[in-house]
């Protein structure tokens, strides 16, 4: 989980929404989500997945293999994350909400499963990770004082640091624009996160510097 402030929620449909489905679900900090890429070219177009993908990192190989990824385009378009359970609850209409952190699944994303994090089965301590890095390197993150009220007044200060340290650009950006140069130093960006318009700078010292927040 890399981002841990990202909150999200499961919700099921009533007939997967009987209590006795969770029984005992409490007693677990984390779950796997298993789900469909919806939003993907294979979806729609099942014959356009390609062998190889080119990692979004930086330090990674310019191409890997398909099934040496966890790229969304992909012969069957399946995907899973680890999660912290926060909770359950059940809605008015019938319907069972799991409460979940550290999310990284598009809004409105197909639920397939939801299972256990069983911590004596699914880490392996001795596991290589091959090309990726286990270490990704984070980024210092300040703010302007009209950027840190606004951060703090919209509730998402925690969220935008989060998102922000692991330098999330596409790749050619961050290759092109590195933050480790000093000729980057004052090239400005910005993204989208819970409806409101981030904006932010490169520092010095490789830095990020966030300059404006803006509901869209």
């Amino acid at each position: 989980m890399m981002v841990k402030e990202a909150k999200g929620l499961v919700r099921f449909f009533p007939v997967f929404s009987n209590p006795e489905c969770f029984l005992h679900l409490q007693g677990f900090s984390h779950l796997w989500l298993i789900y469909v890429f919806h939003k993907n070219q294979t979806e729609n177009h099942p014959g356009l997945w390609k062998p190889t993908i080119q990692p979004p990192r930086v330090e990674a190989p310019p191409k890997v293999g398909v099934f040496a990824s966890r790229s969304p385009h992909r012969p069957n378009p399946i995907g899973m994350s680890v999660v912290k359970f926060d909770g359950i609850r059940h809605s008015p209409d019938g319907c069972a909400e799991i409460l979940v952190s550290g999310v990284d699944i598009l809004d409105g994303t197909p639920l397939l499963d939801v299972k256990p994090y069983l911590p004596f089965a699914d880490c392996v301590q001795d596991a290589e990770s091959g090309w990726i890095k286990n270490e990704v390197e984070r980024y210092p993150i300040e703010f302007s004082e009209d950027a840190k009220d606004a951060a703090l007044k919209s509730g998402i200060f925690d969220l935008i640091v989060e998102v922000l340290e692991w330098d999330p650009r596409p790749r050619s950006q961050r290759e092109h624009v590195p933050i480790h140069d000093p000729a980057s130093s004052g090239r400005r960006f910005a993204f989208r996160l819970m409806g409101y318009d981030i904006q932010w700078e490169i520092g010095p010292r490789a830095s990020i510097r966030v300059i404006g927040i803006r509901l869209v």
